[in-house]
């Protein structure tokens, strides 16, 4: 509620209150006609269509009635750059706005530093496409609700070796980002355990766009496979490099790109500069699954918004459904008892599915292998852990 509103209101129920007498003045102004149950909802970077998302959902439930009755507010900052600015975001949310609830960020180096302010004030976080399991690492307040980096790793380092039939990966990554690092780290580890072998390990500093020296190396190294653990905007700049000099492996092919859910972009996959002709990467949801809630959600989407939803806008409609669940089970705002409830998650389905969640609020989740192909992201498989 606004500052002006809050006056507007508390002079009107003092008017009430001297004319009327306490009981006629509740009549006129109830709780449950006045207020609204507020969620916060933080994007990181680019991602700013990430509460269409949760829009809808919260559309649909208010056109059933609400929340336990009463409607829900999205309280959302979006664009943020720094992690300290999306603590401090929360921490307005928590104490200024009073949400029962915060949903993302979706960069996991923000979301390390924004679950330690929602465990301190005993508030349920839900991230959305962050992935790096230390995310929950804050305490039982914080939970996640995409398949974390260890599973995406071993699918694509799998994937790279076993399926690909490759037999040496490269892997470039952004220095000091929890994201970043920590994928290619799972990645590194899984080629090995799968057979092959990482034959150069690059990284680079945030902001970058001249990657020469990196691919220069990787080039000498002649991988099958190039594991690039980018977000969208850097994923352009190294795969426009990397084909500008003809990168390869030993038998003369080219080298395939390799890369996870932080490619599921449209800032990506509508870039006129990027080469990611026949890449694969992990996500979340496939637009073209025939799964019904899948196929209702992606329909609502276009007619709304007249493009396709990426997997981070999927997972941040199954936040507010899952998070609304739990309210629902718990019967009343109170957190713990919210908090209990997510916890206690079983066989959600939304648009992407939850069987569960582990000890350390990790989900038990399903991701799917996109390729792309005459420049449009196309499903090739799903994998369940």
């Amino acid at each position: 509620m606004t500052k002006t509103k809050c006056i507007a209101t508390f002079a009107l129920l003092t008017f009430a209150l001297t004319l009327l007498g306490c009981n006629r003045a509740q009549e006129v102004i109830a709780p449950e006609q006045t207020q609204s149950v507020k969620i916060g909802f933080l994007g990181s970077g680019s991602r700013v269509t990430f509460p269409n998302g949760a829009a809808i959902a919260v559309a649909e439930i208010n056109e059933m009635g609400g929340l336990l009755g009463m409607p829900i507010e999205l309280v959302i900052q979006v664009g943020i750059e720094d992690a300290a600015v999306a603590a401090a975001a929360a921490e307005r949310m928590i104490r200024d706005e009073g949400v029962i609830a915060i949903l993302g960020p979706n960069r996991s180096t923000h979301a390390v530093e924004v679950g330690p302010v929602a465990q301190k004030y005993g508030i349920p976080m839900i991230t959305t496409t962050a992935t790096n399991p230390s995310v929950t690492n804050a305490g039982d307040f914080v939970f996640m609700a995409s398949a974390t980096d260890l599973f995406q790793g071993e699918v694509m380092a799998q994937f790279a070796i076993k399926e690909l039939g490759g037999t040496k990966a490269a892997v470039i990554a952004q220095q000091g980002d929890v994201y970043s690092e920590g994928i290619t780290e799972i990645f590194t580890a899984n080629v090995a355990k799968a057979g092959g072998e990482i034959v150069a390990k690059e990284f680079y500093e945030a902001g970058a766009t001249d990657f020469t020296e990196q691919l220069t190396r990787v080039a000498a190294a002649a991988p099958d496979a190039l594991f690039i653990a980018s977000f969208a905007e850097g994923v352009v700049h190294i795969t426009k490099q990397a084909r500008a000099m003809a990168l390869q492996n030993a038998a003369g092919k080219p080298t395939i790109f390799l890369g996870a859910d932080a490619w599921d972009s449209a800032t990506l996959l509508e870039s006129e500069e990027a080469q990611i002709e026949g890449s694969f990467f992990s996500t979340h949801f496939s637009p073209n699954a025939e799964q019904p809630t899948i196929q209702t959600f992606v329909k609502k989407y276009e007619t709304l918004h007249g493009i396709t939803p990426v997997g981070g806008i999927a997972v941040s409609y199954d936040c507010v459904k899952l998070l609304a669940a739990a309210v629902e089970r718990a019967g009343s705002f109170d957190a713990t008892a919210i908090r209990n409830e997510i916890a206690a998650t079983k066989n959600y389905v939304g648009v992407t599915t939850i069987a569960g969640y582990n000890a350390n609020r990790h989900p038990t989740k399903s991701v799917v292998i996109m390729t792309v192909k005459d420049g449009t992201k196309v499903f090739y498989k799903q994998l369940d852990p």
